[in-house]
């Protein structure tokens, strides 16, 4: 079967006018048109690598604060779900589920994000 003419011989990242972007999925030093996450964010220095570094660090405290404060939540609520009457029981129950839902997918979204 011959896929020739369906397009797919020029599958790199470049625009046309800057050089391929290369993103890597194992740690690396290259300095040399690395792309980390969009081709936006591209490293062309060892300045705009360490800014990088930073920058995923930040990405990755950010996430953990998340898990923080979803681990926090389902502390507060569950001793509040304790305390409350059994006749609202069941609407702060539902609450919280909708509530941990989004916490879980912030942090899927922040999870592929650093991945």
């Amino acid at each position: 079967m011959d896929h020739s003419h369906m397009g797919h011989g020029d599958m790199d990242m470049g625009d046309g006018d800057s050089p391929m972007c290369s993103m890597n999925m194992l740690f690396t030093w290259d300095t040399q048109n690395l792309c980390i996450i969009f081709r936006s964010w591209r490293v062309t220095s060892t300045f705009t690598l360490v800014l990088s570094i930073l920058g995923v660090m930040a990405l990755t405290a950010g996430y953990e604060a998340i898990r923080e404060a979803s681990r926090q939540y389902e502390e507060r609520h569950a001793t509040a779900l304790e305390s409350t009457p059994r006749s609202t029981a069941q609407a702060e129950e539902k609450k919280g589920k909708v509530i941990k839902a989004a916490f879980y997918a912030v942090q899927v979204f922040y999870s592929f994000f650093i991945m």
